[in-house]
């Protein structure tokens, strides 16, 4: 050991460079009036870390390793070289408080049979990492974990035994074995036990260390005085296959090591069957998790057909069980194989499940395939009426469950990041937190609403930051998730010390919020085990979709469709109005700077006012989706266009302030405009006015 050296914080990487980055920026601030050294292991990595590292962090040690190591291998290049009193094994998907260190020195000087600590780890969310703290896995306690009774009956003292979930998380204790995420130990304990068993490539070499500790006579102590956060903790692991199947093998590989020879032949079957139970468990679990949204689909398309096939047969009062189940199993079986290969083609089975214009693709092409169907082939010729009554049902239903689901679901769902956009707080109040809110802003493929900004001190509250009101102090911040809808909360860290960011996390875990960082140099945000670029979109060589003669055709086809239907159904409203305030109403064009016809009107009625836009539409002077009608930025756009009802700066005119931003999003439609996201555009739109 170094004289005068304190700790020795040790971290493996392997290709998370920003998460790493931003557990370096933690622990030099934990580390800043403390005699330390910080050595980063990189296993290998193929993301920059290496490089990150020499350009950032030209002082810290760096073992760069030419093969991936693991956790023990890692660890163990730089357990040899480690020279501090205290050695503290850190994961890089960690960010510590600012005392976390000296309160666990602290807890060290005044516990001298302490060997090694750990202290309170939580979730991305905020919530208590139980795998902090644990007991060494005995067979039976290991079976318990695995058939997954811990999760059942978490306060019993036998099968919570594992994760030890019956004592109180706030109380110091003594207890078997901590996690590797975060473990402070004594030197000398480290010198006397030895390495980390590299035969343990990943997981359980910290239970195998804890127990060799527990050997040697060593005490370890859970110590919650302070906290840190895990982003790849207990709740991104507990319903991953991969993690499962791991985990389990290197527990059964604990168990051949520590336990083979003291327990009874049937433990080792014991065991395995556990494992083989958790799998299936997790397997079907994570299947329906992955693709209950098509069940419901095909559950929805087998419904409407066979009640509309019943309800056919009943009209024509000619039904036979016999020809109803052959007609009915044909077209059902047609159309659940168009929607599976639609829904595949348009990726919302894996990926963009609740995405509103991929949920409209599909519908369209699968009930357009089959209506083809039966009027190029005779057989089939009967079920147009089926088709036609099937495709209005299952759309309403499809759409509405997914609506419904949003607005019910506790946590929200994938839905409000596709259809609905999340309101976030930024807490901070420096310069910084100024650049956060423009890069935000400009993200223009990103769904947050940025509904104002949290400040550090009480009486910055009413002031604002480029635009945005300051609505609250972060001693309130409590009370103003409980009365105010907020999905997610963004720390900037520059200025703001970790310590508040993690108690705020803590306070707030009861609540259905999600918890980001964003480090100083604001290129990237870490939450919930994801990292978030926010470089700014390119808007350089663009081929202007609007622009291409199909798109233009269908876009004014749609619009005569739909304003023809909708004046149709609507016009004695419209007359009656008309009649009631038509003199009161006023419709004149003029001719913008741009060059484009703007209508104004007065607020005497709406329904007349539609009444007028709906014909204007009709004429080709007007777009359902569009420029504004009256412009508020004088932005000059590479292609002229229709004003519209609405339109992409409509629904977002609250996310810019200067004709630049206007812009970009009028960019933006230029270069993506189709008829799904003229659709999805007015979807946002009936949305955001209900939503008033």
């Amino acid at each position: 050991m170094t004289a005068g050296l304190k700790i020795s914080i040790i971290i493996v990487n392997y290709n998370v460079k920003d998460f790493l980055e931003q557990a370096i920026e933690s622990v030099s601030r934990a580390l800043k009036n403390i005699p330390s050294e910080i050595i980063v292991v990189d296993n290998n990595s193929i993301d920059g870390s290496v490089q990150m590292i020499r350009e950032r962090f030209p002082d810290i040690k760096l073992i760069a390793s030419n093969k991936n190591l693991g956790f023990s291998g890692g660890n163990n290049l730089a357990l040899k070289q480690a020279a501090a009193e205290y050695i503290v094994l850190l994961n890089p998907d960690t960010v510590v408080q600012e005392d976390t260190f000296t309160k666990l020195l602290d807890f060290f000087d005044n516990t001298p049979d302490a060997s090694a600590a750990t202290c309170k780890i939580l979730n991305p969310n905020g919530t208590f990492s139980i795998d902090c703290r644990h007991s060494i896995p005995t067979p039976s306690t290991a079976f318990w974990k695995l058939i997954g009774f811990n999760r059942l009956f978490p306060k019993s003292r036998i099968f919570g035994r594992y994760n030890l979930t019956y004592l109180n998380e706030n109380d110091t204790y003594a207890v078997e074995a901590i996690s590797g995420s975060f473990m402070m130990i004594k030197n000398e304990i480290v010198q006397n036990v030895g390495l980390l068993d590299e035969t343990f490539f990943m997981y359980c070499e910290d239970i195998d260390y804890c127990y060799r500790i527990n050997q040697a006579g060593g005490k370890i102590y859970y110590v919650p005085d302070t906290q840190i956060v895990h982003y790849k903790g207990e709740s991104s692991k507990a319903n991953n296959l991969d993690y499962v199947i791991t985990f389990n093998r290197s527990l059964y590989q604990f168990y051949k090591k520590h336990y083979q020879q003291k327990y009874v032949y049937p433990f080792k079957w014991l065991i395995l069957l556990g494992v083989i139970l958790r799998g299936f468990i997790i397997y079907f679990k994570n299947f329906f998790k992955q693709y209950y949204h098509v069940l419901i689909d095909l559950i929805i398309l087998n419904t409407t057909l066979f009640l509309s096939f019943y309800g056919r047969y009943e009209y024509k009062n000619v039904f036979r069980l016999e020809d109803f189940f052959n007609e009915y199993i044909v077209i059902n079986f047609i159309t659940s194989v168009t929607y599976l290969v639609s829904a595949s083609f348009f990726d919302i089975i894996r990926k963009l499940r609740f995405a509103p214009d991929r949920v409209i693709k599909v519908l369209i092409t699968t009930f357009f395939f089959v209506a083809a169907l039966t009027f190029f082939l005779n057989q089939f010729a009967f079920s147009r009426f089926v088709v036609l009554l099937a495709a209005i049902a299952s759309s309403i239903l499809m759409i509405g469950w997914r609506m419904l689901l949003n607005r019910f679901s506790r946590y929200g769902s994938a839905l409000e990041k596709e259809f609905i956009r999340k309101k976030a707080l930024i807490v901070g109040d420096d310069k910084e937190t100024a650049d956060l809110l423009e890069k935000l802003n400009l993200k223009l493929e990103g769904s947050l609403e940025i509904s104002g900004v949290a400040a550090i001190k009480r009486e910055s509250v009413g002031k604002n930051i480029s635009g945005l009101p300051i609505v609250t102090s972060l001693d309130q911040l409590e009370e103003f998730v409980s009365l105010k809808k907020t999905d997610i909360i963004i720390f900037s860290t520059h200025n703001l010390p970790y310590e508040m960011i993690l108690g705020t996390m803590s306070r707030l875990q009861k609540y259905p919020v999600e918890f980001k960082m964003v480090p100083g140099h604001l290129e990237f945000m870490i939450g919930k085990s994801n990292i978030e670029r926010l470089h700014d979109m390119p808007l350089v060589d663009i081929d202007y979709a609007y622009a291409k003669i199909f798109n233009r055709f269908s876009k004014r086809l749609f619009d005569v469709i739909v304003a023809s239907f909708l004046l149709f159904l609507f016009l004695p409203v419209f007359l009656v109005t008309f009649i009631l305030y038509g003199k009161y109403f006023e419709v004149r064009s003029i001719e913008s700077p741009e060059q484009q016809t703007n209508i104004l009107w007065n607020k005497k009625s709406r329904i007349t006012r539609m009444g007028y836009h709906l014909f204007d539409i009709i004429r080709g002077r007007l777009s359902f989706v569009g420029a504004p009608i009256i412009r508020k930025h004088r932005q000059i756009t590479p292609i002229d266009y229709k004003p519209g009802i609405t339109g992409i700066l409509q629904i977002n005119e609250d996310k810019f302030l200067n004709s630049q931003r206007a812009e970009s999003y009028e960019l933006h439609y230029l270069k993506n405009q189709s008829i799904f996201l003229d659709i999805e555009i007015l979807i946002k739109a009936v949305l955001k006015f209900l939503n008033k």
